[in-house]
């Protein structure tokens, strides 16, 4: 039979009292925070084998047993859950110490700008879970339109951002053969999604994917979810190229263009990778419907790799739907066991909070940059989760891959775990700052600006307050100071750039603030004003300068969109000079900012047949450079 789509696995002997503590679980109390649950057994539990409870300083096992009980010297998976509880912690706390300082101004303000400021100041204990989750796309600093719309920039513009050609699906080849991998295939697929993929999104646990894919070995790709999701691991991992590797390439054309005559530059998919990935996609797309109709957490699974996929392909409206899906499909899943009755493993519970945050910011992504499309309806969710837990130590024990390879999974599956930790973290952080940035307007004024600038600094503080709590293994050099060294290994890239992208939006604060201050901000305000937009500058170049934007993966969309920001502000801020805008007057525009959009501009090019309205991006550049 297959592999039950519902089941985790098998389910161990828990005591009633137990049962009934987890029941009521789900609801937890806003004072208490949310913490992982992986512990490392002991030296005597490990040598025997045994079950280890993880007591400190003596665990049942060994106390019964009368035997000394000795933990390792560096104990990651506890290391893991200090590090877990430390990074929200901290820049929870700084969240609601900046309620309580702005608590004292919050009367008088809202007499001032009671629509506006209101929502400014409100980030008191019982709105900041909220505040965290929710994404706020409509600020003037959010998104390529919305910076566009500036007004040192034309209104009328040569072409859109976005076409509508790109909200429908590519098409695929019609001559695809269908066959089925060989077994010594399917396992370098597998290891290839897990060494490669999984670190990035730990959705899929190693021991689930491994009795998956024992199944489709014995039964073959039946019709049902488990075949689905096994097909769209190996589509994902068929496609994936190999970090850090520049996967520009040549290929023939008709044209001459540049040194290359009759060649061009694409980051388009080798055609073996993509044949193959679109052989297994196409597979998986006939078994839809079952992902679709299966009720456990497999489904939501399922769709969220399917929009990873379109999202590798440059497909962000396909990519979009698919995680919407998967959003609805798991409000359903959280509804049906929301009574608390059902007992669910640990690792089951634990799917669900890393499904919740990887469907809740894979929306958000795409709808910060088309802010058209409606909001996530998880980020109204009550679940009560601030950052997800992680399977036991012992799930690992359960897959059947090569013992010799158990070293190696513990410590990537640990750092993958640290990786989602402080992304989301993160990312709860710049939810916060879109949320504050929601005053901006053409017309600020200076009463407006000083209390902006104000929350902008504690909102600085907690992102230093994120930065001081990374592990170790994640600690990068800090930007723009100092450049991230030549071996950097991928996730610690990762954690850089999201802190350098929250960051630089601090700072684009401050750069609208002082091209549309006008006369209306106070010296002062221009002069603290203009330091931070002259930071924030220098980010963008830093981030155009160390950027890999040559490697492919699922935010790659977005990541051209990104760049695309950073070249609109420097641009932005070199016009507002130009006009001699009176509140940027301490502006300091980059010496080499006109070097940094060509260079966007070129990286766009090379992208641009690769669709996504990536080659309407570089026309806009270069109408802009031209003005």
């Amino acid at each position: 039979m297959e592999t039950n789509s519902n089941s985790i696995s098998p389910q161990p002997q828990r005591n009633n009292a137990l049962d009934a503590y987890n029941t009521k679980k789900r609801k937890r109390p806003k004072d208490i925070p949310s913490h992982t649950r992986i512990l490392a057994a002991c030296d005597a539990c490990r040598v025997s084998k045994t079950r280890c409870d993880s007591a400190r300083p003596t665990c049942a096992k060994c106390a019964e047993r009368g035997l000394g009980c000795r933990y390792p010297d560096k104990d990651p998976f506890s290391i893991f859950e200090t590090w877990g509880k430390k990074i929200l912690g901290a820049v929870e706390e700084q969240g609601r110490l900046l309620a309580a300082l702005s608590e004292g101004a919050r009367d008088g303000l809202q007499q001032q700008r009671p629509d506006q400021l209101a929502r400014l100041l409100d980030m008191d204990g019982e709105n900041l879970e909220t505040m965290s989750r929710k994404d706020t796309p409509w600020t003037p600093i959010t998104g390529s339109d919305m910076i566009l719309s500036w007004s040192v920039f034309p209104q009328e513009r040569p072409v859109s951002t976005f076409p509508s050609t790109e909200y429908a699906e590519k098409p695929k080849p019609s001559d695809l053969e269908v066959s089925n991998p060989s077994p010594e295939r399917m396992f370098e697929l597998r290891d290839i999604y897990m060494s490669r993929i999984q670190g990035k999104n730990p959705i899929v646990d190693a021991d689930q994917l491994d009795a998956h894919i024992a199944y489709v070995l014995d039964n073959g790709f039946g019709w049902t979810a488990t075949s689905c999701l096994v097909l769209l691991v190996f589509a994902l991992a068929a496609v994936w190229g190999n970090y850090p590797d520049d996967e520009r390439r040549h290929v023939e054309t008709q044209e001459e263009v540049n040194i290359y005559p009759g060649q061009r530059v694409t980051m388009a998919v080798p055609d073996h990778r993509m044949r193959e990935s679109l052989m297994y996609i196409a597979m998986a797309q006939k078994r839809m419907s079952t992902a679709y109709l299966d009720d456990s957490l497999l489904g939501v699974v399922c769709f969220c790799l399917f929009g990873m996929w379109y999202q590798y392909n440059i497909e962000p409206i396909p990519g979009w739907k698919m995680f919407r899906t998967a959003s609805m499909m798991w409000e359903a899943y959280n509804l049906k066991h929301s009574d608390g009755k059902t007992q669910r493993q640990k690792q089951e519970e634990s799917l669900e909070q890393r499904l919740y945050w990887t469907c809740l910011k894979s929306e958000c992504e795409v709808r910060h940059e088309l802010n058209g499309l409606p909001p996530c309806t998880l980020q109204e969710s009550s679940f009560p989760y601030a950052l997800p837990t992680f399977p036991t130590i012992e799930s690992f024990g359960q897959s059947s891959v090569d013992t010799r390879h158990d070293a190696f999974t513990l410590h990537s599956t640990t750092l993958s775990y640290y990786y989602y930790l402080a992304e989301i973290s993160l990312r709860r952080l710049l939810n916060r700052t879109r949320s504050a940035a929601t005053v901006l307007s053409p017309t600020i004024d200076s009463l407006t600006a000083a209390q902006l600038a104000e929350t902008l600094q504690k909102l600085e503080g907690q992102l230093q307050q994120w930065l001081d709590c990374l592990p170790p293994a994640l600690r990068f050099h800090i930007p723009p100071e100092t450049h991230p060294s030549p071996d950097e290994p991928e996730l610690v890239k990762l954690m850089r750039e999201r802190y350098a992208e929250v960051r630089e939006l601090l700072c684009r604060a401050y750069l609208y603030m002082c091209l549309h201050g006008g006369m209306r901000l106070t010296r002062s305000q221009a002069e603290t004003f203009g330091a931070h937009a002259s930071l924030g500058l220098r980010l963008s170049v830093y981030r155009i300068q160390t950027e890999n934007p040559f490697f492919r993966h699922p935010g790659s969309w977005g990541a051209c969109r990104v760049r695309f920001n950073h070249a609109l502000c420097l641009i932005a801020a070199h016009r507002g000079k130009q006009a001699g805008v009176e509140s940027a007057a301490h502006v300091l525009v980059p010496p080499m900012w006109r070097e940094c959009v060509d260079t966007v501009q070129e990286r766009l090019e090379t992208w641009a047949d690769q669709g996504g309205g990536i080659r309407e991006l570089g026309v806009l550049l270069d109408w802009l450079k031209k003005l």
